[in-house]
């Protein structure tokens, strides 16, 4: 694993890196290589991009940063005969269904989001009743196309 550039050299933090140092160095990287704000070939950068992307994800979820570092600790112990790519750890194993269900916490604009939609609905829902009752309509009716 030693030759492999591994997630941590990807980012250029090392590997005792806290998560607001992770992402910094992702939002530094990802404003020097995103395809639409770099002066690189279009390919190129979304080559780099996306194996900065695949970096953060895998170190950023704390579950998935164990597994790779349990990996990297394995590979550089005994080295394996074939060479060991550690690409991407979401794919989950067979063996780590503990992490099949873990999600990250909502963020407070998304908590938010989900609260105006749902405001949204209730003031519709209740807009509906509102105009049905005042232009005479039953709200308890069976619609005709139910009717055979």
């Amino acid at each position: 694993m030693k030759g492999n550039i591994t997630y941590y050299k990807i980012l250029g933090v090392n590997e005792n890196a806290s998560s607001h140092q992770l992402r910094k160095a992702f939002c530094k990287l990802s404003l020097e290589l995103h395809p639409d704000t770099t002066s690189l070939e279009l390919e190129d950068a979304k080559n780099k991009f996306q194996k900065v992307l695949e970096a953060y994800e895998n170190l950023s979820n704390s579950n998935l940063r164990k597994l790779y570092d349990e990996k990297l600790r394995v590979s550089s112990v005994k080295p394996n005969k074939k060479n060991l790519n550690v690409s991407n750890t979401l794919v989950m194993d067979s063996n780590n269904q503990q992490l099949v269900g873990n999600r990250r916490p909502f963020s407070n604009g998304e908590m938010f989001s989900l609260f105006l939609l749902i405001i949204i609905i209730v003031m519709s829902l209740s807009l509906a009743i509102v105009i049905a009752y005042f232009t005479g309509k039953e709200l308890g009716s069976i619609p005709t196309w139910l009717l055979r």
